[in-house]
């Protein structure tokens, strides 16, 4: 143990060598930045998952017209595709699960600024929305 005449570069010398006196210090930060980091990340990640529609359509061969959106889609999907809506004050949400062209990944849209999802329908192979 270093005396009263010990350096500071010694001194902290001595701290690096042994530093589970930070354990407690360690713990704690990390369940702290979990805590925190935890819903920042599922927020980003939940924003990341919305697709521009424009995307969408070029990912897909899709178009769009003043009250339609059409996305062509492979005609074995009708039974398993599922078209939710979620709406806000603000926008509509639109998520599309098709198992057998997506393996199970969704994608998820916003509906065009000031227009709503009014009805969805199937028509040789294409998913037609409906907008108002």
């Amino acid at each position: 143990m270093p005396g009263l005449d010990a350096t500071a570069e010694e001194m902290h010398g001595l701290f690096l060598e042994d530093l589970s006196h930070l354990d407690d210090v360690r713990v704690g930060h990390d369940r702290v930045f979990s805590d925190v980091a935890t819903p920042v990340e599922m927020s980003k990640s939940l924003a990341r998952e919305i697709q521009p529609l424009e995307e969408l359509l070029k990912e897909f061969g899709g178009s769009r017209s003043d009250h339609r959106i059409f996305i062509p889609l492979p005609s074995a999907l009708p039974d398993g595709l599922i078209v939710e809506k979620l709406a806000s004050d603000e926008v509509d949400i639109i998520r599309l699960i098709a198992p057998e062209k997506f393996g199970g990944v969704l994608r998820k849209f916003e509906m065009p600024e000031g227009r709503r999802l009014t009805g969805a329908s199937w028509e040789e192979g294409v998913l037609s929305l409906t907008m108002g």
